[in-house]
């Protein structure tokens, strides 16, 4: 016994029933892009939640509804059955490994929306993820579509700091402050006297009450390594301590950098601490052209 009468009336019926999941879809995707008091994680699974149900509800009525399925001698119902599924299984084993990575990718939560990643290469800012795929932009404004079986098999680097406590200073600055800030082991600091302390104290909370005005919960950051010569080398990092002092107005908080490596040359990591991942697209490469320039200057005096 199907669902519907006739073939007709199943087909109309399956064709009202998909263009209104689309449409409440769609609702409610621009309802939750709209909405600032739900996370972006929680967003995310739920248009994901909403995919999968509207995916099944289609199939079910399919199968259920066409009288068509069931006027099938049984004899046939095997073969049919064994061809269909073989062709099945060679024209979407790519898709249903991504649709499978992607529940993978759904269960875990290892990104979301607006998180600044680097997958395979590519470092960007998480456009859209979907059933199949994950969309990033670039820092060179470029698209790039990653399969969710790709995403599941690269080491993916998520530079997006997501903080447990949103309304203590006390866990905002323990939480956003890396371990070279802590032992304040800063190239930017010749002696951390207690001046330097107080400024870098009220910095953080300039940054912090930034944060809470926007009602954010995330804070993006951003590292990139470089490399100075030894010579005049204390002279070219003034430079570059001035260049971020610059930069604050750009990204809302000073940049900071900390030797990590010396051998032939001194290498330096730059770090990007931000509310606003548009302004890392737009300006870090920028900021470190600019950093690559003192490297490169011979009349440091």
């Amino acid at each position: 016994m199907t669902i519907f009468l006739t073939d007709i009336e199943a087909l109309i019926y399956v064709g009202i029933i998909a263009i209104s999941l689309y449409t409440v879809n769609r609702i409610i995707s621009y309802l939750l892009y709209r909405s600032t008091r739900i996370p972006i994680g929680r967003k995310n699974k739920i248009n994901f939640v909403l995919k999968l149900i509207s995916i099944f509800v289609i199939i079910f009525f399919t199968i259920e509804g066409f009288p068509l399925f069931t006027e099938i001698p049984e004899e046939y119902t095997a073969i049919i059955t064994g061809a269909i599924s073989t062709a099945l299984a060679f024209a979407t084993s790519e898709i249903f490994s991504n649709f499978i990575a992607g529940i993978l990718l759904w269960i875990v939560d290892p990104i979301d929306i607006g998180d600044l990643v680097k997958i395979k290469d590519h470092k960007g800012v998480v456009k859209s993820i979907t059933l199949t795929k994950v969309v990033i932009e670039t820092f060179d404004r470029i698209i790039v579509e990653i399969s969710n079986s790709d995403v599941i098999s690269s080491i993916v680097l998520n530079y997006t700091i997501k903080l447990k406590s949103r309304r203590k200073f006390f866990h905002f600055r323990r939480q956003i402050r890396s371990p070279q800030d802590n032992s304040n082991a800063r190239l930017d600091i010749d002696e951390y006297s207690e001046e330097e302390r107080k400024m870098e104290e009220n910095e953080i909370k300039e940054f912090f009450n930034q944060f809470s005005e926007n009602g954010q919960s995330v804070v993006y950051s951003f590292t990139f390594k470089m490399r100075f010569p030894y010579e005049r080398f204390r002279i070219k990092i003034d430079k570059v301590t001035k260049l971020c002092s610059e930069y604050k107005e750009i990204f809302g908080y000073t940049p900071s950098f900390h030797v990590i490596d010396f051998h032939n040359e001194i290498v330096v990591k730059c770090r990007i601490l931000t509310l606003n991942e548009n302004k890392l697209l737009n300006y870090q490469a920028q900021f470190a052209e600019d950093i690559y320039k003192i490297i490169l200057a011979q009349n440091d005096f």
